[in-house]
């Protein structure tokens, strides 16, 4: 076990250190929270759990072995840096480079430059032959200032997320304006705890946006959508992307042709706004008849992540139909529309 440290995105006060725990639940990680400040988890785990962040997670940035923390004052800072045998961490002849980075604008008193350099000369003279490389570094250690708090570590994972841009909504073969962006939906997809292997269900699929998240980190996946042309969309996008369904079909949510305790997890973000796009029904109406159903062919322990309009209060909905609501976070869309995105787990009886 060892200490590290997520710098996460900070589009979103709560969701981004959900989606890390998430993941490392899922990946069967044990791991102890140590603290949570702005847009930095720091945990206690397996240091080979920050490769499994870096594949999967949305709004995580990086992670970094944590090798000290301290005031966020520079004498302080230094003398922390002094006392580390770097050669524990930096190879003879091994090139490095150091990054400082200040989270909203703490310890503006400090310049991120200056803190750089000082880092860096004493990392040069403690270890032999050490070379600085600002471009390509063999190993990069990067400083955080943060609450009024300096964090300092080796990056052992930097996530850039390019990939998730290209699986935009506006860059698949099938477009629609309702569509989820790649990170949310991938996000949703960590939140349920989804596993490779796993069987995951989005009953709304729409345009595939939920079921090429989950395939892409290796679940088997089943979509349904009411309109065939959505059906037809999701295919084309999902071979676009080289994501291979189990089954995706046109059928009704609320009666999923899906056998007992067949579905591991529900990822899904039904529905909602005009009556054309809910067919005459309400957003209200569809959720709870989505959870009716839900309760028959989930497994016992199985999870679902459901995104909603907040005025609907899924967390109640849920809760009504027999599932443990987890946690909610609630993501501005614009000004009509604010999500409630929660988490439940199924428990027979």
């Amino acid at each position: 076990m060892a200490k590290l440290f997520f710098l996460l995105s900070g589009e979103n006060p709560t969701l981004p250190f959900s989606e890390v725990k998430s993941i490392l639940s899922a990946e069967g990680y044990n791991f102890r929270v140590l603290s949570e400040l702005t847009q930095l988890l720091r945990v206690e785990a397996d240091i080979k759990c920050a490769k499994a962040v870096g594949f999967r997670s949305a709004l995580a940035k990086g992670c970094c072995l944590e090798l000290f923390n301290c005031e966020a004052g520079v004498d302080e800072i230094l003398s922390n840096a002094r006392k580390i045998d770097f050669t524990q961490f930096l190879g003879e002849g091994e090139s490095f480079a150091v990054r400082v980075i200040r989270v909203r604008g703490c310890a503006p008193h400090i310049s991120c430059l200056a803190l750089e350099r000082s880092i860096g000369e004493i990392i040069f003279g403690g270890v032999d032959k050490a070379r600085v490389n600002l471009k390509n570094p063999d190993k990069t250690f990067e400083g955080v200032l943060v609450d009024n708090m300096f964090f300092f570590g080796l990056r052992l994972v930097e996530i850039k997320h390019k990939d998730l841009l290209e699986r935009g909504p506006r860059r698949r073969v099938f477009f629609h304006p309702s569509a989820m962006t790649a990170k949310i939906a991938r996000c949703m997809v960590n939140l349920a705890q989804a596993r490779a292997g796993n069987l995951l269900l989005d009953p709304f699929c729409g345009t595939g946006s939920i079921l090429i998240e989950a395939g892409l980190i290796g679940c088997r996946i089943i979509g349904f959508d009411v309109k065939r042309r959505m059906v037809e969309g999701s295919l084309k996008n999902l071979r676009f992307f080289s994501v291979d369904p189990e089954t995706i079909a046109v059928a009704d949510a609320c009666i999923p042709p899906l056998s007992a305790g067949s579905v591991d997890r529900i990822a899904t973000d039904p529905p909602y706004g005009t009556t054309s796009s809910t067919l005459g029904s309400t957003t209200r109406n569809i959720v709870e008849r989505f959870f009716s159903s839900a309760r028959n062919i989930i497994r016992d322990g199985g999870m679902i992540c459901i995104a909603a309009p907040k005025d609907i209060k899924v967390h109640e909905i849920g809760q009504k139909h027999g599932f443990k609501h987890l946690e909610s976070h609630f993501v501005y869309v614009h000004r009509r529309l604010t999500r409630e995105i929660s988490i439940f787990k199924y428990a027979e009886g």
